[in-house]
């Protein structure tokens, strides 16, 4: 997966600039669940039990758990990056919709990747070799992370966007408390520089 690369150079990044991984527990998530669901059901629908039974009802549960996970992202754009990962996942969705529940892949990309222009159809795929007639096909993946590089995989301008902004968010997460949505308590050692501030008032 192309997004772990981005993920990763978003840790270093972040450590380099000192920030410190322990800040990314203060960001304040909403709809977290909905997201982790519609991450987790994808990750069902395209495994073998299930893929492999789901039949012309896949492209369809597709689009819903796609629109969850983006509905979800939506509601935390005062997040740093996620404004960006909801444009990229928005471009995508385009793409799968307007293809009938499956993102179009570049013939090209798939040959470089598998060594042949088709994606194996025993189990429910989220791509499909896009042809003559695909809409919107510079949506869709048409760029490739070859083998042997690890988690080689087909992907699209909206990946590459999403990978941007998820390092976006690691980066400027790391680097400062980014409790944005609802106020951070104060820290221990500002809790009590408070006090000591109030006791010299009176």
């Amino acid at each position: 997966m192309l997004l772990l690369y981005f993920l990763l150079a978003g840790v270093v990044i972040g450590l380099a600039r000192g920030g410190h991984l322990t800040h990314l527990g203060e960001a304040r998530f909403v709809w977290w669940p909905v997201a982790l669901g519609g991450l987790a059901f994808q990750a069902l629908l395209f495994s073998g039990p299930l893929g492999s039974r789901v039949g012309d009802a896949g492209p369809g549960l597709y689009v819903v758990s796609t629109l969850a996970v983006l509905g979800a992202l939506l509601r935390n754009v005062n997040l740093p990056g996620f404004a960006l990962i909801a444009v990229g996942a928005s471009l995508n969705l385009v793409a799968i919709v307007a293809n009938g529940g499956q993102m179009p892949a570049e013939p090209a990309a798939v040959m470089a990747l598998l060594g042949q222009a088709s994606i194996p159809a025993d189990v429910f795929s989220n791509s499909v070799v896009a042809g003559s007639g695909a809409a919107f096909p510079y949506l869709g993946d048409i760029m490739v992370l070859p083998r042997p590089i690890p988690f080689a995989n087909v992907f699209s301008i909206g990946d590459v966007l999403i990978g941007i902004g998820g390092a976006l968010f690691l980066v400027r997460s790391m680097g400062r408390r980014s409790c944005v949505s609802v106020p951070c308590a104060p820290r221990r050692h500002e809790a009590a520089a408070m006090a000591d501030s109030k006791w010299d008032r009176r």
